[in-house]
């Protein structure tokens, strides 16, 4: 069937639909209300799941971190199921679930057990891991029973072997104290071993050393400034006289009380005149000024009885006496940090010989300490290990088994699987088109009428002509109501259908 002639089919169906437009339309509302209804009443199916993991060791192997012999079990998925799919674990379930007086009789106890062991999956999931899945028609129902399922397997595998993880927890028990008493005495031992050397430890000897090494290196380096000093100002000194001919005593006391009124003038500028340094430059002043007068009088008596001659008289030198007083300082400065140096090296030397006697029985107190942490780290790694033993139930008669425990706890399942009722509002006007659809294309082929001219020609029929269809005035108003009572229609239909359809989702229906 080529192209072309495909589409003159297409132009057939749909001139069929619309001639019997209103049945096709009644046979789509039929077929769409019954795809929904069917959504309405399809049971809804939820699943969760939960993760079991299958820790094949012996109990004592992660407690006392020793290799023991172990019975391996190869096929956990297989134990598992047979475990949680026995009766006496499903009876259990149901039970805790549905209550004792649930059930009237025996028989309607056991197709419980058989109802929920059809609907409970265990599959493994590699390397020790096993999916237990439960399916109900709630999603309550379902989370339910999943928790009651894996809780009662736990439960049941654990009790198998509480008494062997009793013998553990006292073998641990058994352990801890032996380590307590070692651990007490070592830590006498190392108590007094400290108590007897009081040089202390090599941190703090190296840390003296370092603090004592640097305060001399400091010494030297201002030992070394103070005599480059002492040589600076002897030299200088060397170039003074002591005193001067070149000056009155007039003159000195000139220029003296020119610098102190130019410092009083300054002070002046900022404090009141009642300020104390401003009132002892004013004393200096007046004393200046006095012995300036007393030395007039005396010039003047002398002139009387000498004569001009001694008019000149010879005074100290101020900057002689400043260069002598300066170093003076600098050499009793250098003094007292000599005898500073020479304390500090004696210091030096007694914190070597320190660090010797702390070397000499660092030995001794290197393995009382390695004893002593060694010994703490054990005893606290058993205390932790004799809390893992309280809580273990899960020892076999030899001492070894498998340690099941929960790796993913399930979850209350959010959505059902599988078809929905959504998925039902969605198909059914696509179903109801497609079932319209195919049933004009079943009437088409199987109705024997000639629709087209070439099957004339396969009839050796002559073709006179062919009259196309003529769409007068009155044809196209049919057409144009009955396309409108369709629309209008299709809208009811759809508006009845999506209100159904929400009416249901509500739980009206």
């Amino acid at each position: 069937m080529d192209f072309a002639l495909l589409i003159r089919y297409i132009g057939v169906i749909f001139r069929e639909l619309w001639q019997r437009k209103f049945l096709c339309l009644f046979g789509f509302t039929v077929v769409s209300f019954a795809v929904l209804v069917t959504g309405i009443f399809w049971p809804s199916k939820f699943e969760t799941s939960a993760t079991i993991f299958a820790d094949n060791q012996n109990i004592l192997k992660p407690l006392l971190a020793t290799q023991a012999a172990q019975s391996k079990v190869q096929n956990h998925t297989k134990v598992v199921r047979d475990m949680i799919q026995s009766p006496r674990i499903l009876k259990t379930v149901v039970e805790n679930v549905y209550g004792i007086d649930s059930f009237e009789s025996a028989e309607e106890l056991g197709q419980q057990i058989n109802s929920l062991r059809s609907k409970v999956q265990v599959r493994g999931l590699g390397a020790g891991y096993i999916k237990v899945a439960y399916s109900d028609s709630t999603a309550d129902d379902a989370y339910r029973v999943i928790n009651e399922v894996v809780d009662v397997f736990i439960r049941a595998s654990t009790d198998e072997q509480r008494t062997e993880s009793r013998e553990a927890f006292l073998f641990i028990d058994n352990q801890v104290k032996q380590y307590k008493d070692q651990l007490l005495l070592a830590e006498e031992r190392l108590k007094n071993f400290r108590s007897q050397n009081f040089d202390g430890r090599d941190g703090d000897v190296d840390s003296s050393i370092s603090r004592i090494r640097s305060q001399i290196e400091e010494l030297k380096i201002s030992i070394d400034e103070d005599e480059t000093s002492i040589v600076a100002v002897q030299r200088q000194l060397s170039n003074e006289s002591e005193f001067s001919s070149q000056k009155y005593k007039a003159d000195v006391y000139g220029e003296r009380l020119k610098s102190l009124e130019a410092s009083r003038n300054n002070l002046l500028l900022t404090y009141t005149e009642d300020y104390p340094d401003v009132v002892s430059l004013t004393y200096q002043i007046e004393d200046i000024r006095d012995a300036m007068r007393q030395a007039d009088a005396n010039k003047n008596s002398d002139n009387d009885n000498s004569g001009a001659g001694n008019e000149q008289e010879a005074v100290l030198n101020p900057l002689y006496q400043e260069l002598r007083s300066s170093l003076s300082n600098a050499i009793t400065r250098k003094q007292t940090k000599e005898k500073r140096l020479s304390a500090l090296r004696g210091l030096m030397d007694k914190e070597f010989d320190r660090r010797k006697r702390i070397a000499e029985r660092g030995a001794e107190e290197a393995e009382l300490t390695r004893d002593y942490t060694v010994t703490k780290r054990i005893y606290e790694d058993m205390l932790e290990r004799k809390e893992k033993a309280r809580l273990s139930m899960t020892l076999n008669v030899e001492g070894q088994g498998v340690t099941y425990r929960i790796q993913e706890p399930a979850l209350p399942p959010l959505n059902p699987v599988g078809l929905r009722f959504l998925h039902f509002v969605l198909l059914g006007p696509i179903v109801g088109l497609l079932v319209i659809i195919g049933l004009a294309v079943a009437y088409i082929f199987v109705d024997q009428r000639i629709r087209f001219p070439e099957r004339l020609h396969e009839l050796d029929v002559t073709t006179l002509a062919v009259i196309p269809h003529i769409k007068t005035a009155f044809t196209k108003r049919v057409v144009r109501i009955d396309m409108i009572i369709c629309v209008a229609l299709s809208i009811v239909i759809l508006a009845a259908y999506i209100g159904l359809a929400f009416a249901a989702k509500l739980g009206m229906v």
